[in-house]
C-alpha cells in the first residue's frame, strides 16, 4: 500500500505545489511510490493531519494532538539542507 504524506504551507498554494513537485521527482527517482496531498495549514485539522504517514510542512506544526511524523520542508524551497530532508522522507517512506 502506498504511503500518504501531506504537504501544507500557510494558503497551500504556491509553497506547497513546490514542495510537491520536489518529493514527487525525489519519489519518482528512487522508485517508490506514495500519494502526496497538499493543503493549507490554516485547513488542516489534527483528524486530518492523523489519517496521513507523513507531514511535509513549510513551517513547524505546534498541534501535540499531531502523531504524524512532521519534517519541517522549508529547504525544499530554499535548498538550504534539501538533502537531509529529502533522506529524512525517504527514510519514511520506502
Amino acid at each position: 500500500m502506498d504511503k500518504k504524506i501531506l504537504v501544507v504551507c500557510g494558503n497551500g498554494i504556491a509553497s506547497s505545489s513546490i514542495m510537491v513537485s520536489i518529493l514527487q521527482d525525489f519519489l519518482k527517482e528512487n522508485g517508490w511510490h506514495a500519494d502526496v496531498d497538499k493543503a493549507s495549514l490554516m485547513d488542516c485539522t489534527t483528524d486530518r493531519f492523523n489519517s496521513y504517514d507523513l507531514i511535509v510542512s513549510s513551517t513547524k506544526i505546534d498541534n501535540p494532538g499531531v502523531s504524524t511524523p512532521v519534517i519541517v520542508g522549508a529547504g525544499l524551497l530554499t535548498g538550504i539542507g534539501e538533502d537531509e530532508i529529502l533522506e529524512q522522507v525517504g527514510a519514511l517512506v520506502k
